[in-house]
């Protein structure tokens, strides 16, 4: 895997996943037309500083899917693909 860096704050960088569909009258479904995505967690922040000083930790890590809410984000290309810099409060839920 190639070194992306290392997001800042509480971002994370995510890799949609390829939910595209084929119905049974033969229409492509595109998972853009959906309100929420499935993303791959690609790379996490250390983390944020909380209000007290102390660092707090993301709850999400590189590997996990996520739901995201479609437009959710920034997306930004990288080695010629689409990625989405999301902060974790972004993110619905781990799935």
């Amino acid at each position: 895997m190639a070194n992306y860096g290392k997001p800042l704050g509480d971002r994370v960088l995510l890799k949609l996943e390829d939910t595209e569909k084929t119905s049974s009258g033969g229409i492509i479904l595109n998972h853009t037309t959906q309100n929420v995505q499935t993303a791959k967690v690609v790379v996490t922040s250390d983390g944020f500083i909380g209000q007290n000083g102390e660092l707090i930790k993301l709850s999400v890590e590189a590997g996990n899917s996520v739901l995201i809410n479609n437009g959710a984000g920034q997306k930004i290309r990288l080695d010629g693909e689409d990625y989405y810099l999301v902060r974790e409060s972004e993110i619905l839920m781990i799935v």
